[in-house]
């Protein structure tokens, strides 16, 4: 899996807001909270520079209203938003209602031209995510067009994309510099949401999440970022110089999107293959060989296979679609075996992560059912 690949690079991708790389409109320490002391009967709101110091301005407001926005001018600099915390790693929520006094921050950015090449990575069954595998293949159809503006960085791509469909941006196919979910300014239209947060491997921040599409259709997506305020986690166990772009963060790049209706090409036409994937099996890697592939036979999948005592495994997927193969989105898992199955449960144990673990060494034959989404398990 491609986006598993960032992995290689580091096992956990912890983000450390806040620290001391970051520039122009972050400020290190201060409390993470947006509410101060209580006031009986009313509340003073005070509107914050960047610093988390300079006051821009304060108000008074009655227990339980809600604080007014404001656009604050700075000059040399762009205002981007307020935020709840001095780190200005949370947005504030202007609808909340006041108990206490309220702190809340501004972002401001200094403007610097963005010079990078920022593309669509990730896989699916829509052409152009399947065609990406999850950046292996960055072509003019990933790649995001970048509007001719003086004074913004800001890059869009349209596509069709299908539901179950996975992505984030980023520079190049090690995922350098990458843009998840945590960049998402919002993920609804219309009372309709139409993305969600796909998580990621190990400890993964928000940020670094995949993107999954929830509805399929034709979309616009919006990159904005502000490379001047660009920070680094050197803090991550696994920071290096040669590999910083792996560990880039932003608190102001955003991502947003319109929908614009159905598909314009009705999706790719693919084919799905089952895979077995483990620790002693193949060493987590994804290996694609008839030994280790379902056969299919009238919609349902099955495998027979010899396994060690303990090995921990899945069953990932492969794509198919003319020449062109990527690595599916979906998983088999403990998860998958019903829970009234009490035969398939007493061959295979499971993990925090919902990954199968063999009881004993010998002959399993596994039978996968995908419209049912249900796994049982055999033993010999």
């Amino acid at each position: 899996m491609k986006r598993k690949a960032i992995s290689l690079l580091m096992a956990a991708s912890v983000m450390a807001l806040g620290i001391s790389g970051l520039t122009g409109c972050g400020k290190e320490g201060g409390s993470d909270t947006q509410m101060g002391e209580s006031v009986s009967g009313a509340h003073t709101v005070t509107y914050y520079d960047s610093d988390g110091t300079t006051v821009l301005k304060t108000a008074e407001i009655e227990d339980g209203a809600s604080p007014e926005e404001y656009v604050p001018e700075k000059e040399g600099y762009t205002f981007v938003g307020w935020f709840a915390t001095p780190q200005l790693n949370r947005k504030f929520d202007f609808t909340m209602e006041a108990t206490d006094d309220v702190s809340i921050f501004a972002g401001f950015c200094s403007y610097q031209e963005d010079s990078r090449s920022w593309a669509i990575v990730g896989s699916g069954t829509s052409p152009v995510l399947m065609e990406s595998n999850w950046g292996n293949t960055i072509g003019d159809a990933q790649l995001l067009t970048k509007e001719d503006t003086a004074d913004a960085n800001i890059y869009t791509i349209t596509l069709d994309m299908e539901a179950g469909d996975e992505f984030q941006f980023a520079i190049d196919g090690s995922w350098s510099d990458q843009r998840g979910f945590g960049y998402m300014a919002s993920i609804e239209q219309d009372g309709v949401e139409y993305f969600e947060n796909s998580g990621g491997l190990g400890d993964t921040g928000t940020k670094k999440a995949n993107i999954k599409v929830a509805v399929s259709g034709n979309y616009t997506l919006t990159l904005t970022t502000y490379p001047a305020e660009d920070f680094y986690d050197t803090e991550d166990a696994y920071y290096s110089e040669s590999s910083k772009e792996n560990f880039n963060y932003s608190n102001y790049d955003t991502i947003t999107f319109t929908y614009n209706g159905e598909s314009t090409g009705g999706g790719a036409q693919y084919q799905t293959d089952y895979y077995i994937k483990g620790a002693k099996i193949t060493g987590w890697e994804d290996v694609y060989t008839d030994d280790l592939k379902f056969t299919e036979n009238n919609g349902v999948y099955t495998l027979t296979i010899d396994l060690e005592e303990g090995d921990e495994f899945l069953f990932t997927t492969l794509l198919t679609s003319g020449d062109t193969q990527s690595v599916g989105n979906e998983y088999v898992r403990y998860t998958n075996i019903a829970e009234d199955d009490s035969t398939s449960l007493s061959y295979v144990t499971g993990t925090d992560s919902a990954n199968l673990v063999a009881a004993a060494s010998g002959t399993y034959t596994f039978t996968y059912d995908p419209a049912a989404k249900t796994l049982a398990v055999a033993f010999e």
